[in-house]
């Protein structure tokens, strides 16, 4: 059995982490016993242990200070040992599928047969960060796993703890965008990253909680992203470009570089 620990960073939405998140764990018969969940402060913390246990969660709780990238990066140099292989996941998880032909179905393999390919993927290829594909359709979807430049979403990640992609001193330090900036700087230090194309997450991007109430509100959190996505592309110029998707939402397009493919589901 793979190595591994699961994170999960989570703040003002306790409710949602358990009906979500770890009810997703608990149905693809994840080790609960590898699960930490990473809280802003210690008010947040009485919280969300008073809930986990009322719910019957058997899952321990850690303040790693507020905002998710300063959490990420706290846990990969403080909780962690260097090189521990670490499932990064999301609060509002609310299941996983993967492709069926053109459609989805629900992903109920154990999380270990996913997880293990990521990793093994990445070692084998000399990568440090894996993930999953961003869009729950299935005509996006294909029975591949990718190794080169392709967007690596923040919800549904595999790292290995301080990384210097992720965490190292000259990383932004910027919660809005940080998975495009993770994914450029993994590409540009190792020369690829692994996305493994066949499976996504059921969720709903821009929820309330997480970083919509680390950053103030609806308002401020969409000023922010486009503000943090724009600076992401500055530093990235050969990599990424700036584009508006559907509802006038700012979004990166990376250059598509493909080092390798894998046949997999």
């Amino acid at each position: 059995m793979l190595d591994y620990q699961i994170a999960i960073p989570s703040y003002k939405r306790p409710t949602r982490l358990m009906t979500e998140t770890l009810s997703t764990l608990n149905r693809i018969a994840a080790n609960l016993d590898n699960i930490t969940v990473f809280v802003a402060n210690k008010a947040e913390k009485r919280i969300y242990d008073t809930a986990l246990d009322a719910a019957g969660f058997s899952v321990p709780t850690v303040v790693s200070g507020p905002g998710l990238i300063n959490s990420r990066i706290w846990y990969n140099l403080n909780h962690y040992t260097e090189g521990t292989r670490i499932l990064n996941l999301d609060d509002d998880i609310a299941g996983l599928y993967i492709k069926n032909n053109n459609a989805l179905k629900p992903y109920t393999a154990p999380l270990e047969r996913l997880v293990s390919k990521g990793f093994q993927v990445c070692e084998n290829s000399k990568a440090r960060l894996w993930g999953i594909n961003p869009v729950a359709n299935g005509m996006f979807l294909k029975p591949s796993i990718t190794i080169g430049l392709r967007y690596i979403c923040g919800i549904f990640h595999g790292s290995y703890a301080g990384d210097p992609a992720l965490c190292g001193a000259d990383r932004v330090r910027q919660s809005s965008g940080e998975d495009f900036e993770t994914t450029l700087r993994s590409f540009k230090l190792y020369k690829g990253v692994v996305r493994i194309d066949g499976y996504a997450p059921k969720t709903k991007y821009f929820a309330e909680g997480g970083i919509m109430a680390e950053l103030g509100g609806k308002k401020q959190r969409e000023l922010d992203h486009e503000r943090q996505l724009a600076e992401i592309v500055a530093r990235f110029p050969a990599y990424s470009k700036l584009y508006t998707k559907a509802g006038d939402t700012p979004n990166i397009k990376l250059k598509t570089v493909t080092r390798g493919k894998l046949t997999w589901l």
